[in-house]
């Protein structure tokens, strides 16, 4: 007690006064504070955040929705789907009309009996009359060798079809093919004409045919 009273003095008593008033004023202002007595300057920066303020409240500082911005780039395209089901078969569809007859018959076949005939000029080896229409024609003559010396022989079929072969003794035999397309605006025919050049030949063997065609089409290549 005796060493209290040698440091008892005003000052250390309006001191510790002072630090009591603080303390007790703080927890009272923690406590007690008046309703609408806190603002901005009591608030540091940063101390609301968002979790602070309530659901509601965030919604209501939403603002209203802007423009629609302008439109992006395309994306890559997806993988394609699977194939669907085969949809129902359709009703079939009337018959058509029948086509028209031909002007002449469709194909013509002639052909010389094989007992050999010599020539030595021109000679028409075999022919067959046509009617009016569009041919593909196609004709086959086979020659042989006469005694003498070689035979070069040229066939030529109606309508531009030409062919040439040489024989050159009695058992040598060529085979001449010979083909042309052709239109006749009347009757005509198709036939073979042959001639040699050089010794005798003869031949054995000679066929033309003729297909009727509506048109006539050249594939190129």
């Amino acid at each position: 007690m005796g060493f209290l009273r040698r440091h008892l003095t005003y000052a250390n008593v309006t001191a510790t006064l002072a630090l009591f008033l603080a303390l007790g004023g703080a927890a009272y202002a923690a406590t007690q504070l008046p309703k609408n007595s806190v603002g901005t300057k009591q608030l540091r920066n940063g101390a609301v955040t968002a979790a602070k303020i309530a659901k509601k409240t965030r919604k209501q500082l939403q603002g209203s929705r802007g423009p629609a911005g302008p439109q992006g780039p395309q994306g890559k395209a997806g993988k394609a789907g699977p194939k669907g089901a085969a949809g129902a078969k359709g009703a079939q569809g009337p018959t058509g009309k029948a086509g028209e007859d031909g002007t002449g018959p469709a194909i013509e076949t002639v052909n010389k009996p094989a007992s050999p005939v010599p020539f030595t000029s021109a000679l028409q080896v075999v022919a067959e009359p046509l009617a009016a229409g569009s041919y593909a024609t196609a004709a086959q003559v086979v020659i042989k060798g006469g005694p003498g010396e070689p035979s070069t022989v040229t066939c030529v079929l109606t309508g531009g079809g030409e062919a040439r072969a040489t024989v050159s003794s009695l058992n040598d035999f060529a085979t001449l093919s010979l083909a042309a397309n052709r239109g006749l605006g009347g009757a005509g025919s198709a036939a073979v004409t042959c001639s040699t050049e050089g010794g005798p030949a003869e031949f054995t063997f000679a066929s033309v045919n003729a297909i009727q065609v509506r048109s006539q089409t050249r594939v190129a290549g």
